[in-house]
């Protein structure tokens, strides 16, 4: 990961490049991913709360646009977890590819890797002529939590 100092400077480089604005507002939103744990997921109410908690005052709207932006410069990775809501996480090059469990109780997500499901992505899109860009595979079930509380 860069040096925390070089981050705003990266950031407002990647945007300019792709004729955006850098504004504090993203750089905030940013550094929220860079500093939550690694394989946590947040979406736009938790970022919004998150924000509102240091004393940031950020509409939705900002947020949403924001997180657009960023999933469409590729700083961060939109998924589709639970609750047909979106979350994100940060998309950075070093991490491998990773699939998610994702407990349909209680929502909770769990991160795996497993390369015979990244080998079966990489083969069916070489297959059918597709160009593969990432690989997905996600997994609904029942956390153990989950399961001693339902009997």
């Amino acid at each position: 990961m860069p040096d925390s100092n070089q981050e705003p400077e990266l950031l407002k480089t990647v945007l300019n490049k792709e004729g955006f604005r850098f504004t504090s507002q993203r750089q905030k939103i940013l550094d929220l991913f860079q500093s939550a744990a690694l394989g946590h997921h947040l979406n736009a109410e938790e970022i919004h709360q998150q924000l509102l908690d240091r004393g940031e005052k950020i509409s939705f709207s900002t947020i949403y646009r924001a997180l657009h932006v960023m999933v469409r410069l590729g700083l961060l990775q939109e998924l589709e977890l639970a609750e047909g809501r979106k979350y994100y996480e940060l998309n950075t090059p070093f991490m491998e590819q990773h699939h998610h469990l994702v407990c349909v109780h209680c929502g909770a997500v769990q991160e795996f890797e497993d390369a015979t499901m990244t080998q079966v992505g990489s083969s069916e899109s070489a297959l059918r002529g597709f160009s593969l860009l990432n690989c997905q595979f996600t997994v609904y079930g029942i956390c153990p939590s989950c399961q001693s509380l339902l009997g």
